[in-house]
């Protein structure tokens, strides 16, 4: 796993996404937080390693790879910080074992 990797925390309730921001920059990644998906369009962000959703519906947009966690409803921090480490994992083994 990438400890540096990067991740887009979409929340428009910003003190929610607060507590789940702080718990993956403990864990040693790189975390942008923004109310909007249309706020980091066309900036270097959009490249982000996953992008975990927060009291939001779902995201997809022309030309996404990274993939998309949505917090489901009363999940803690630790167990988001959790499933990122996951979720990165897999990505990275996937994109290892197709080259």
């Amino acid at each position: 796993m990438n400890p540096t990797a990067q991740v887009l925390l979409i929340s428009d309730d910003e003190s929610a996404g607060r507590h789940y921001r702080g718990a993956l920059e403990a864990a040693g990644y790189g975390v942008t937080q923004t109310a909007s998906f249309v706020d980091v369009i066309g900036t270097p962000v959009v490249n982000a390693d996953i992008i975990v959703l927060c009291e939001l519906a779902v995201l997809a947009y022309p030309g996404q790879v990274a993939p998309v966690l949505r917090i489901p409803e009363k999940m803690s921090p630790d167990e988001l910080v959790d499933e990122v480490h996951r979720k990165i994992g897999l990505r990275a083994a996937l994109l290892s074992s197709a080259s």
